[in-house]
């Protein structure tokens, strides 16, 4: 399993580079994840970048889903587009926010199905 070291610490994430355990995730580990992922090299991330995937984060604790990106960008008063224009796409968001990777919606109905047979 791949690891991400951050100040001293050891962070499991996956192939992929999506957290294992979502508490492990601080900003710290953002900065680390972000990157990775190319999409920044300082640390501490821009005031944008953290409220997105703060309320990322929140909102994925309170309903147990992602966001939807439009949505985030109002919630956060920012720009329509704004997912987009500081992250390359929603999914590299959702990963440096340490969410679970989203299943598609194929994922989700077979992993339903075998719950119903």
């Amino acid at each position: 399993m791949p690891v991400l070291e951050v100040e001293g610490k050891k962070i499991d994430i996956d192939e992929e580079g999506y957290l294992i355990n979502m508490d492990d995730w601080t900003e710290k580990v953002a900065c680390a994840l972000a990157d990775r992922e190319g999409v920044s090299k300082t640390c501490p991330l821009t005031k944008e970048k953290m409220e997105i995937l703060n309320f990322m984060r929140e909102y994925y604790k309170k309903f147990e889903a992602v966001p939807i990106p439009r949505g985030v960008c109002l919630n956060v008063h920012q720009p329509k587009n704004c997912t987009y224009e500081e992250f390359p796409d929603p999914f590299t968001a959702y990963k440096i926010a340490g969410l679970p990777k989203p299943v598609a919606y194929g994922e989700l109905h077979d992993s339903i199905k075998k719950y119903f047979k």
